[in-house]
């Protein structure tokens, strides 16, 4: 191998280097907003934790939610459209299981 070859090699070697320097930069800048965004995800859950453990007393002096499938009629007399209210359908993923 003569001195043009070696160099014209270690001139390739350089640019296989150089493009690999920049891919790696870019998966950094990449995996760094991820980061960033997993963080303020984390800071959320961490606040939103704190503030329905705050809460959490409050609510259990009320009424649980009930759970389950079924409907059941209001008392009498506690109907929402009796006051003027308007009934609304149950959120998506609540009430019916479809079929």
């Amino acid at each position: 191998m003569n001195i043009i070859e070696l160099l014209a090699d270690l001139r390739t070697q350089h640019d296989e280097a150089t493009a690999r320097a920049g891919e790696l930069r870019d998966q950094i800048e990449h995996l760094t907003a991820a980061l960033a965004e997993t963080e303020a995800r984390l800071e959320d859950l961490a606040t939103t934790r704190k503030v329905i453990a705050e809460l959490a007393p409050a609510a259990e002096d009320s009424e649980p939610p009930k759970t389950g499938g079924s409907t059941t009629a209001p008392p009498p007399g506690a109907s929402s459209l009796a006051r003027g209210g308007r009934v609304l359908p149950p959120p998506p993923g609540v009430g019916h299981s479809g079929g």
